[in-house]
């Protein structure tokens, strides 16, 4: 038997339905937004059922994700930002904090945008992704001292 509910997150619960269109909800949101294939959009948000469609949205509007741990110094958050060049992100009440002094970025608390978001189709976005478009963007420590990104295109996980 399929399970139809999955577990993400300590007692939370979510079907893969409900799943794929809250996903789908932000999706719609940030193409309206101007998130679009290759966008970068950095992701600083906690461990929750948010991250998870926060990812999910990204992807599913073409764009590429790009993890920021809110326990990052100051100092790397910021440059991964400005090396990103991003104008958008998404995170949280308690994370923004990290993300706010940054200017030029509007930043998407998913938690207090969710009656902006919810009128969005949970209808999938209709669009085409090539193999060879940036799925996500890691920031490693670097040999330079400076983090360097790794680009991570859709074909690394067609195999996944």
């Amino acid at each position: 038997m399929i399970k139809t509910i999955i577990d993400l997150f300590e007692e939370q619960q979510l079907t893969y339905k409900e799943l794929n269109e809250c996903s789908n909800q932000l999706a719609h949101y940030l193409r309206s937004i101007g998130v679009e294939e290759e966008t970068l959009v950095p992701i600083c948000i906690e461990r929750s059922l948010q991250m998870i469609i926060g990812l999910l949205g990204i992807l599913k509007a073409g764009g590429a994700y790009v993890p920021v741990d809110s326990d990052y110094p100051e100092v790397r958050i910021r440059y991964i930002l400005e090396d990103t060049q991003a104008t958008v992100a998404i995170s949280s009440k308690e994370s923004k904090l990290k993300l706010q002094d940054f200017k030029g970025l509007d930043i998407i608390e998913l938690d207090a945008k969710l009656s902006i978001i919810n009128q969005r189709p949970i209808t999938d976005v209709q669009f085409s992704v090539a193999a060879n478009h940036l799925a996500y963007v890691i920031y490693t420590s670097g040999s330079t001292g400076k983090p360097t990104g790794v680009m991570i295109e859709h074909r690394g996980l067609l195999n996944l």
